[in-house]
């Protein structure tokens, strides 16, 4: 998986404010490890609404995209009484996969707290097989992203 240091505060161009409730926490208010992996599901299923114009797990659609790898690195303590936002990009398309980063990070401040590479790929529901990633899904993460960038 590519480092954490071969990206950028500018390289995100989806980023979206968490909400944190006290649920999140442990007894010492710092945010679960399992929760981190939660706001990074909302930022991917965001980005993918915002870039596609639909949400992955939709039953309605046969074609799909499937996490099937994640990595996570807690660099930094996530507390309570922050404003936290998650940064995402995909930074690699390949032939039935994409490659994304994300970023939380607390509002205003541009030093990732945690830092969450993942593997997606394309999936036939109804066949149960891996897809192509279509044309289209492509040209629109390249106009988000930005021509050549992934």
């Amino acid at each position: 998986m590519q480092k954490i240091k071969e990206f950028n505060p500018s390289d995100f161009k989806h980023r979206l404010p968490l909400q944190l409730r006290f649920s999140d926490v442990d007894g010492f208010g710092h945010v679960n490890n399992a929760v981190v992996q939660e706001f990074c599901d909302v930022g991917r299923m965001n980005y993918m609404q915002t870039v596609l114009g639909w949400t992955p797990g939709v039953s309605q659609r046969n074609d799909q995209l499937v996490v099937v790898a994640t990595r996570t690195d807690f660099l930094g303590q996530m507390l309570l009484h922050q404003k936290l936002e998650v940064w995402t990009k995909v930074f690699a398309l390949g032939n039935k996969s994409l490659k994304m980063i994300q970023w939380i990070v607390e509002e205003g401040t541009n030093q990732p707290l945690s830092a969450c590479q993942s593997v997606m790929s394309g999936f036939l529901r109804k066949e149960g097989r891996s897809l192509v990633l279509p044309d289209e899904w492509r040209d629109r993460i390249e106009a988000f992203e930005g021509e050549g960038e992934t």
